[in-house]
């Protein structure tokens, strides 16, 4: 039986990233096209280590692959021995084998088997250095590779999932540190700030003291509040914002929200309302949260919309069952590719309107955030000169529509 130099070495051991061809060639002897197909049964029947065998030219060119399986059935067959023993391997040899560069991705061999070569999986492929024989390589090494892969991907995504986990515990502690160091004195400013403002010991001997003591807590209050803001973003985020679900009523909450901005609206001649269906049931949810989400999107209406515009609040039932609440204003809008980066946490468009408001740019973001962890989510609808209309959609198991028995369960 002819062979070209018996077993080759191991040919992929050193390879670094372990996602070529390469690393599957299993170095099997090849042989000439002139071998018998009765010296490749032999080959076969004798030894279960081989799955297939390359046939090669004289410069060591793959001509064709014969593979274990389908040559043994094929030789199990009546006649088959003594029609084709003594001919050419090439005779029962595949002609057209899958054949890949050591270099060639994994991933597009994967590609390769899929598009057009799916016999490949059962009878093996030829793997080719410099266009000459280097090995074969099997489904099952590409299979038992793939699984590999995965699983080392696996711990490394778990490492990370750890990790990122650890870095946002240890930026939560940081916040809620440095709240707590900078809230100290920011009482005592906004404090005595007050008394100066409100003149509590007496009026001030020059009227420009008293515009000052008003900007200062007009700035300390400001500062508080993104203070809180910043902590409540991270404690959500991170899921460490403790939630206090009741029955909420809300078109009760929408018409308080609308009471709290009312003098912010005239200011800016907005015209803002709230309306819901009468049979709207109540919501279980953290009554503070929403208020605090519902206002957010709700300041953000005003100050985005021109003089005479108007927001509009409402609630109902959506087709799933679950409560929404919808915020839509006649505002200046914003391109719809621009959505994800207003709900990015202190990012800020640019508009006209934009560049002359006050603001943290963390609204949008810890409305989502708030939002989703009520099991729901925030979908924002918007078009330059057209308004926006941010909906709250939350689940249906959130919907109650006996709430005083609720309260009693």
């Amino acid at each position: 039986m002819g062979s070209f130099g018996g077993m080759l070495p191991n040919i992929c051991s050193d390879m670094d990233s372990g996602l070529n061809a390469g690393k599957l060639a299993r170095a099997f002897p090849a042989f000439p096209a002139t071998t018998s197909c009765s010296d490749i049964y032999d080959l076969f029947h004798n030894s279960d280590a081989q799955p297939a065998a390359a046939v090669v030219d004289r410069e060591m060119r793959v001509v064709g692959i014969v593979s274990r399986l389908h040559f043994l059935e094929q030789y199990a067959h009546r006649y088959i021995p003594e029609l084709y023993g003594r001919r050419p391997v090439m005779e029962l040899a595949n002609r057209n084998p899958l054949t890949v560069d050591e270099k060639t991705p994994l991933a597009e061999v994967v590609s390769l088997i899929v598009s057009g070569h799916a016999a490949a999986l059962r009878e093996c492929f030829v793997v080719t250095r410099g266009g000459k024989y280097l090995g074969i390589g099997t489904g099952e090494g590409l299979i038992r590779n793939e699984v590999a892969l995965l699983a080392r991907r696996e711990v490394q995504l778990k490492a990370a999932v750890a990790a990122a986990e650890d870095a946002i515990r240890t930026k939560s502690n940081f916040l809620a540190l440095m709240s707590h160091e900078l809230r100290t004195p920011l009482n005592a400013i906004i404090g005595f700030s007050e008394v100066l403002a409100g003149e509590m010991f007496g009026p001030h001997s020059v009227d420009r003291y008293g515009v000052y003591a008003r900007d200062i807590l007009s700035a300390g209050r400001s500062l508080l509040e993104l203070i809180n803001g910043i902590l409540d973003l991270s404690r959500s985020e991170s899921r460490s914002l403790d939630l206090y679900p009741e029955p909420l009523d809300v078109y009760a909450l929408l018409q308080n929200c609308v009471r709290s901005l009312s003098v912010r609206a005239g200011e800016r001649q907005v015209r803002v309302t709230a309306k819901a269906p009468d049979d709207l049931p109540f919501l279980l949810a953290d009554a503070e949260r929403i208020r605090q989400v519902v206002l957010a999107l709700l300041s953000n209406g005003i100050k985005f919309t021109s003089g005479g515009g108007k927001v509009e609040l409402s609630a109902f039932v959506d087709d799933g069952g679950g409560i929404a609440i919808c915020v839509a204003d006649t505002g200046i809008g914003m391109e719809p590719e621009t959505i994800p980066i207003a709900l990015e946490p202190f990012r800020q468009l640019e508009s006209p309107l934009a560049r002359h408001s006050e603001g943290s740019g963390l609204g949008l973001s810890l409305a989502k955030s708030l939002t989703e962890q009520h099991g729901g989510n925030l979908e924002i609808d918007s078009a330059p000169g057209v308004g926006t209309k941010v909906h709250l959609r939350f689940p249906r198991e959130r919907t109650i529509h006996e709430a005083e028995d609720a309260k009693t369960a």
